[in-house]
């Protein structure tokens, strides 16, 4: 993982993002694919995944979950002929021919999934194949249409090199990329017209179709396709053709200047956050800290259970000593002058960027 952010995006639209793209990605070096840091690869259970969650499937990882792709991604996997790009072709056409969660707009999971894994994320995320992408390939742990991936899949890393900071980040960019895909699919849909329209069908309601695994019934898909109805696959090229023409200012129209620019602001400051990170004026140890007893010390899980963190009792004990109504110099100060502990500015700045220690207003 290495270059700018631009070159981490799918290409068919990477050349329209903004500038911001251009500096360098956040190298996440501790989420591995290939060898997954979630899961238990000696098989000696010595070290817990996580302060309270068990490791993952070397053959589920995080692809336990399955993406809602935008109808011109989908498109524009379709229209890649190359080999490398074979299985995800035929995987996506096999979802297309069942006709279970294909609309103009997304190529989508089965709405039954979706009630399935909002209540079983907590207990099986990693760690069942009942969740498993359609996508994946067991044979080497793979994704068959990775270039085409959508934004949770392009922003989701287990842990981060900056901690809560990072992953500050990387939420962020996904919020502006989920709004890039809703408002260039919804453009697609509009400009091929035919009567194709996006059906509104709530989350977490499910027909009798939804829940015996059937596709709609063919009067509604036919509603929602109009002309395009049997056509799918060749809408779904047209939309990453109509997506690929678009001009800069067209972009900027559709996506910026319809919440892009306030979403894209917040990716900024969060990537500023972790390249160029100020210690905060006030700091105090984060409640809401997960904490699970050590030896030596304590594991916390200051952003998620994924990347817990090792600290020391003594560090552990320090940074609670730090009061809201000082300023951080002045607790630093304290604690050296009552306590006799040095605590390097250094450390504390790590300690911020990982969520441990947090302006007194937040949680």
């Amino acid at each position: 993982m290495s270059g700018s952010l631009r070159s981490h995006m799918p290409a068919i639209y990477a050349a329209r993002l903004p500038a911001l793209f251009d500096r360098p990605v956040l190298e996440e070096t501790r989420a591995t694919c290939e060898r997954c840091a979630m899961c238990d690869h000696d098989g000696s259970g010595a070290e817990p995944a996580s302060a309270n969650t068990g490791f993952f499937q070397p053959d589920v990882k995080c692809c336990s979950y399955h993406p809602t792709l935008p109808n011109y991604l989908a498109g524009a996997a379709l229209a890649d002929a190359t080999p490398a790009q074979g299985v995800g072709r035929e995987r996506l056409r096999a979802k297309i021919a069942a006709r279970v969660g294909v609309t103009p707009g997304w190529l989508a999971s089965p709405r039954k999934y979706l009630v399935l894994y909002d209540a079983a994320r907590a207990s099986s995320f990693g760690r069942s194949a009942s969740l498993l992408c359609p996508y994946f390939v067991r044979e080497g742990g793979t994704c068959s249409i990775w270039p085409y991936r959508e934004s949770i899949c392009a922003t989701f890393f287990c842990k981060h090199v900056s901690g809560a900071a990072g992953h500050s980040f990387w939420g962020a960019l996904k919020q502006y990329l989920a709004h890039v895909e809703a408002a260039l699919s919804r453009y697609a849909v509009a400009a091929l017209g035919g009567g194709a329209v996006e059906p509104n069908l709530p989350r977490m309601k499910l027909t009798r179709e939804d829940l015996e695994d059937r596709p709609p019934s063919d009067a509604d898909y036919a509603a929602w396709w109009g002309t395009w109805v049997g056509r799918e696959e060749a809408f779904y090229v047209e939309c990453a053709t109509v997506v690929g023409s678009l001009g800069a200012d067209e972009y900027t129209r559709v996506v910026e200047d319809t919440g892009g620019k306030e979403l894209l602001a917040e990716v900024a400051a969060r990537y500023d956050a972790v390249t160029a990170p100020k210690l905060a004026s006030r700091l105090v140890r984060k409640r809401e800290l997960t904490v699970v007893p050590s030896p030596g010390g304590v594991r916390v899980s200051p952003y998620s259970h994924y990347d817990p963190l090792f600290l020391t009792k003594d560090l552990y004990d320090a940074l609670g000593e730090l009061k809201p109504d000082e300023t951080t110099r002045e607790g630093l100060d304290r604690l050296r002058r009552e306590h006799d502990v040095e605590l390097p500015e250094e450390l504390l700045l790590s300690m911020q960027l990982h969520g441990v220690m947090v302006p007194p207003d937040d949680p």
